[in-house]
């Protein structure tokens, strides 16, 4: 039996409701100009009534909102993944991860949008997004596995270390969507931070 097979009708139509306004939410923030994303530009964009939106976000385009940053930093997530899933050794799946960022980040609708408005307007400021939380447990997972294969220094915090890359590379993405030309200066530089790791060893 499939998962839509035992979702409950009401609810996958919950969710794809949810999915329409979260899409048309996107298109909106994807023009670069964050405030073109109101009530009546979003249910323009979905289809839906105000009613409807109101209906699935009682708190309006706050809750909106926090949901379509989610929702770009599970697809950023994604990307991420998919590039490290073909790499074989720690750092470069890692590398992988610092790549889909950057990358990312060159795009100057979403990137910026996920990068600089985003965080602060849905209230990211102490705690990790999605897309921040997967990197780090990314992170966490290759450098234990480095440390068990001995390929970096035993001694090392794995969770200390993991927060570092995580926040340098938030940096790295914030600085790339106000500068794309310096993605590539970024990923070898994050790369170099890699090799040290190594080094140290």
């Amino acid at each position: 039996m499939t998962t839509a097979a035992r979702t409950p009708l009401r609810k996958r139509r919950q969710q794809r409701v949810r999915e329409d306004l979260i899409a048309a939410t996107v298109n909106l923030v994807s023009t670069g100009d964050l405030a073109a994303a109101t009530i009546d530009r979003i249910t323009a964009e979905s289809g839906m009534s105000r009613a409807t939106l109101y209906a699935h976000y009682p708190a309006g385009r706050d809750d909106l909102l926090r949901d379509t940053y989610n929702a770009v930093g599970s697809a950023l997530l994604a990307q991420a993944r998919q590039g490290a899933s073909s790499a074989e050794t720690w750092n470069a799946k890692i590398l992988a991860y610092a790549a889909a960022m950057l990358e990312f980040s060159t795009d100057p609708r979403l990137g910026s949008f996920y990068n600089i408005s985003g965080p602060h307007l849905v209230g990211f400021r102490a705690e990790r997004g999605i897309g921040s939380q997967g990197f780090f447990d990314a992170f966490c997972e290759q450098l234990r596995d480095a440390v068990s294969a001995g390929a970096i220094d035993a001694s090392i915090d794995v969770e200390s270390t993991a927060t570092l890359l995580t926040g340098s590379l938030r940096d790295a993405g914030i600085e790339t969507s106000r500068n794309p030309a310096r993605a590539s200066a970024f990923l070898d530089s994050f790369d170099r931070l890699l090799v040290g790791l190594t080094a140290s060893h």
